[in-house]
């Protein structure tokens, strides 16, 4: 089968998805963030962009920026399943300063400052759940701008940020040991359909991410959100040269290669 992707790419950030200009990292890892968030370790820092996504030249600790509300940037890959037509989701730990214990992304996180898309959604797939695959298994989807404001832990919380959504295809599911879950950050994974993802969100089911409910814009209506393009990926007949061997964690894995088209960097 073939992945048919009918919608067109949004123009990037300022900064660019990958590329060798600028893939250096931000010296605060996301589990300095962690430690952040508890109290300890140093904390790490964004880029703020304005409404456009376009770079304003400042940085921000993580804390304040959700506590202002500025304008940030993060990342979203979905791992889907190309036999059963399922991806992957993961269960937030209790302790998570936003949506604990709740289901979400396959994996996900923020863009430190001095990052890129494509960097941090590999690394933040390979700390999550263990899965590292090269650039050329991600593919770039669409860039969503997420709009948030509530209250986790007695606190308040705003999230405005642009998520810059990748997949990453997979001829067949994974079994479930190949996955090595970061104890810090997941209590689980799921595999689910997406049409049944889909249904869930539209039915405003309390154990998935509520920003996926609404899917762009706070209480939004699902089918006018950029993000619900997921929703109309199809499948059609792929060619076995597009399937490339990878070992994940001791298992054999067949992932789409996207590189010959250049999507994986947005262009």
């Amino acid at each position: 089968f073939f992945l048919v992707w009918r919608f067109a790419i949004e123009p990037d950030c300022q900064r660019g998805l990958g590329g060798v200009e600028a893939q250096a990292e931000a010296a605060g890892s996301r589990s300095f963030g962690i430690l952040a968030a508890m109290g300890l370790g140093e904390e790490e820092r964004f880029d703020l962009v304005d409404e456009d996504c376009r770079l304003v030249g400042s940085t921000k600790p993580r804390s304040e920026v959700h506590r202002d509300g500025d304008w940030h940037q993060a990342v979203h890959v979905w791992v889907l399943f190309h036999d059963t037509w399922r991806v992957v989701m993961q269960r937030r730990c209790k302790h998570k300063d936003s949506w604990p214990l709740m289901w979400d992304i396959s994996a996900a996180g923020h863009v430190t400052a001095g990052g890129v898309p494509l960097e941090t959604a590999k690394r933040e797939l390979a700390e999550e759940l263990g899965l590292e695959f090269p650039d050329n298994a991600f593919r770039y989807l669409f860039r969503n701008k997420q709009e948030f404001r509530g209250e986790f832990h007695g606190k308040a919380f705003v999230n405005n940020e642009f998520n810059h959504v990748f997949a990453v295809t997979l001829r067949q599911e994974l079994p479930r040991h190949a996955y090595r879950l970061q104890a810090e950050e997941v209590d689980d994974v799921k595999h689910i359909a997406l049409s049944e993802l889909g249904a869930l969100l539209r039915e405003g089911d309390e154990k998935h991410v509520t920003y996926l409910a609404g899917l762009g814009r706070q209480g939004g209506a699902l089918e006018n959100a950029k993000y619900t393009e997921l929703f109309r990926l199809e499948r059609e007949e792929v060619e076995d040269s597009r399937w490339v061997e990878a070992q994940v964690n001791g298992c054999r894995a067949y992932y789409l290669d996207c590189g010959d088209a250049g999507l994986c960097s947005g262009d």
